[in-house]
């Protein structure tokens, strides 16, 4: 071990996460996929399609994972294959799924599973989706009967990934489906994900053969007023913060629906629901005061900032203060998200580095921080953006897509592989 080498913990998780829908293709019986046949939804006029024919492919996947020095992966079930009617359970669908834990396992790499990421089945849409009072009982059953089916396989259990952006983009935004610009039903939705995840939690641990792991999937920000001086611009910051960050750390904790979504009443059964927290952060974010109603405006990025294709800035701190902010917590943390959309490969090693150098940081300041799982392993269809972004450790070649491991794949191999970032490999990117 060389001097300024930066050392992990031991038993520490390298490795990578998908979603069902970005990978697997053909999820048909999905929303995402009646939105995409619309068309004129998806940037680059592409619809998911095959996708990575990750559901064909997995065996050759995860093989390539460990070849890749990878010992954890992040995948997601999908709902709308096993449930595809209500209460209607395909069994050769929950089947497949344990053949693809069976495989993780055979290559040495542990699973996280996640259970919503994203997609709803068509007749959970048909009854409003998340802005349905049915919402949380409807996804608590299925979670309930996942972690019966497949608890034996997987000893972390993700329930919901990303609710503020679910909530946010699908209600709020209107960027996803349905394309609701309505902060009612923004509201609705916020209040019933925080109570789905509870009941998924419990579900989870009541049904599950084993004592899992089971914990929430949280999309964190490092939020900044553009003007650190100007009291409007603090305010709409943490006006801003309250509603991306701290209303799903708060509610969780609490056991409450707090502003600005609820007046902190008590949601019965949500106090405590986590185990481990998943932290996904890719940037931070820069608010000033705004005109109304919002009143809040995210200031896009300076020309000089360095960014990904997606537009985001490359902010590496924002990931040291967002695990600093979860120490509070006392729950482990895992990194279950972080990767960078470029055709540079250079840029996306150093944005590996620096963010590990982040993450390490971190760990040295007493957060508990027990993974890293890069987004993606393979190139795969971005959601509203298509397949017009490159966040892939693997690209993956148009018609064969066979898979071609970039030098960031083989840089993360020999990371995983020891443990450590050395530091002449810090040095050789100038950091």
């Amino acid at each position: 071990m060389a001097e300024g080498d930066l050392v992990f913990p031991d038993g520490f998780y390298w490795g990578c996460a998908a979603s069902s829908h970005q990978v697997e293709g053909n999820c048909t019986n999905n929303q995402w996929w009646a939105w995409e046949q619309e068309g004129g939804h998806i940037k680059d006029g592409s619809v998911s399609g095959l996708a990575c024919d990750h559901y064909n492919r997995f065996e050759e996947d995860f093989a390539l994972a460990r070849e890749l020095g990878q010992n954890a992966h992040r995948m997601s079930i999908e709902w709308s294959r096993v449930e595809p009617e209500e209460g209607r359970w395909d069994q050769a669908e929950v089947d497949h799924y344990k053949r693809v834990l069976e495989s993780m396992q055979g290559n040495g790499l542990t699973p996280f599973v996640t259970l919503h990421h994203f997609t709803n089945p068509l007749w959970f849409e048909a009854k409003g989706g998340w802005s349905s009072p049915d919402a949380p009982e409807l996804i608590a059953r299925y979670s309930g009967h996942m972690a019966k089916e497949l608890g034996d396989l997987a000893p972390f259990w993700l329930t919901i990934n990303e609710p503020n952006v679910v909530a946010g983009a699908c209600y709020v935004a209107g960027v996803h489906p349905p394309q609701k610009r309505d902060m009612a039903l923004g509201a609705q939705a916020y209040r019933n994900l925080l109570v789905a995840h509870g009941r998924m939690y419990h579900a989870v641990k009541e049904s599950a053969p084993h004592d899992p792991k089971v914990g929430i999937v949280l999309n964190m920000s490092f939020v900044q007023p553009a003007d650190p001086d100007s009291e409007e611009d603090r305010q709409s910051a943490e006006l801003y913060d309250r509603f991306w960050n701290e209303y799903f750390l708060a509610g969780v904790e609490k056991g409450v629906i707090s502003p600005p979504v609820g007046g902190g009443e008590e949601a019965p059964g949500l106090k405590g629901t986590w185990d481990v927290i998943g932290l996904n952060y890719y940037s931070r974010t820069v608010i000033r005061r705004g005109s109304p109603p919002v009143g809040v405006e995210a200031v896009p990025p300076s020309e000089d900032a360095e960014r990904s294709v997606m537009g985001w800035e490359v902010y590496p701190e924002g990931l040291y203060y967002c695990l600093l902010r979860l120490k509070r917590y006392g729950i482990p943390v895992y990194v279950t998200e972080n990767g960078i959309s470029t055709e540079d490969d250079q840029q996306r090693c150093r944005y590996i580095l620096r963010h590990l150098r982040e993450v390490h940081r971190a760990i040295g300041d007493g957060v508990d921080v027990r993974s890293y799982l890069h987004w993606s392993l393979v190139d795969n269809f971005e959601w509203a953006e298509g397949y017009g972004q490159w966040f892939g450790l693997v690209a993956m070649e148009p018609g064969t897509l066979d898979r071609k491991p970039r030098a960031s794949a083989y840089m993360f191999r020999d990371i995983a592989r020891t443990n450590r970032v050395p530091a002449d490999l810090l040095r050789h990117y100038g950091l």
